[in-house]
């Protein structure tokens, strides 16, 4: 059983979907919890949620604001470690999906894009690195299956996805001398999620209902993911029964890579 009671975790995207839920299920094992969002207050509502699974609200602690500006992720780091005094645990999740091909694609989307998805992914691991060279801790990247699988409609996502692949890798060799492991998880679609409708297409709960469906067919398991599958990923991969592990890019789709 992975042991999380007294560790530090940095949750962002910790709002809805895979963050919340992740945020929820380390309150029921007596973490730590840092979190991250864009709007406080559902931030607040997360925080009411992991009280009521026995978290002190001592031991939680967020910041609001937007990870594509550099001073945010240093007052994020920098108001965690005034808190906790240390970090354990990067649990990077934050993103959002951009539909838009080759020609359709605005140069200022395309940078704000990239800005949330992948060079805030990168400048805020490295402002934890010190910390969690300190506890021998680890990093979990939120990339996607797409990283792989090429969808023309959302081609900077999987462009994005594909780099934080390699910055998993290559930050894994240079971190394993320090006892620091880096991984990532790589989903297909899940269910639950404000990821639709939070983008451009700003999914009705018909839309969502549709997609998953669709997921549902592709998947060779015949259903669409949940919030609480990945998480049991991450929660083994966070933990020391996963001390072995790292550099490693882990697919969570039902069998959906497997097409065509």
């Amino acid at each position: 059983m992975a042991n999380f009671r007294e560790k530090v975790v940095l949750v962002t995207g910790a709002s809805s979907g895979i963050g919340e839920a992740t945020a929820i299920k380390l309150a029921e094992h007596g973490a730590r919890l840092f979190l991250v969002a864009l709007e406080e207050d559902k931030l607040q509502i997360v925080q009411q949620k992991c009280e009521e699974k026995g978290l002190v609200k001592e031991k939680i602690g967020y910041c609001s604001g937007d990870l594509s500006q550099s001073a945010f992720r240093e007052e994020i780091v920098r108001n965690l470690i005034q808190k906790f005094g240390r970090l354990d645990i990067l649990a990077d999740i934050a993103g959002y999906v951009m539909f838009s091909n080759v020609s359709e694609t605005k140069e200022e989307d395309y940078d704000r894009f990239v800005n949330v998805n992948q060079k805030a992914k990168f400048f805020l691991a490295q402002l934890c690195l010190p910390y969690l060279k300190e506890t021998k801790g680890n990093i979990i990247f939120m990339s996607s299956i797409r990283s792989t699988i090429p969808e023309p409609k959302v081609v900077v996502y999987c462009m994005a996805k594909i780099a934080i692949d390699m910055l998993t890798k290559c930050l894994a060799k240079e971190l394993g001398p320090h006892g620091v492991r880096v991984n990532a998880i790589n989903p297909g679609f899940i269910d639950d999620t404000n990821i639709l409708r939070n983008s451009a297409l700003k999914a009705t709960d018909e839309d969502q209902k549709k997609y998953a469906d669709m997921s549902a067919k592709q998947a060779h398991l015949k259903r669409a993911g949940k919030p609480e599958d990945v998480v049991s990923l991450l929660l083994f991969l966070a933990s020391d029964e996963a001390s072995y592990i790292t550099g490693s890019i882990n697919n969570i789709d039902g069998g959906f890579h497997l097409y065509p």
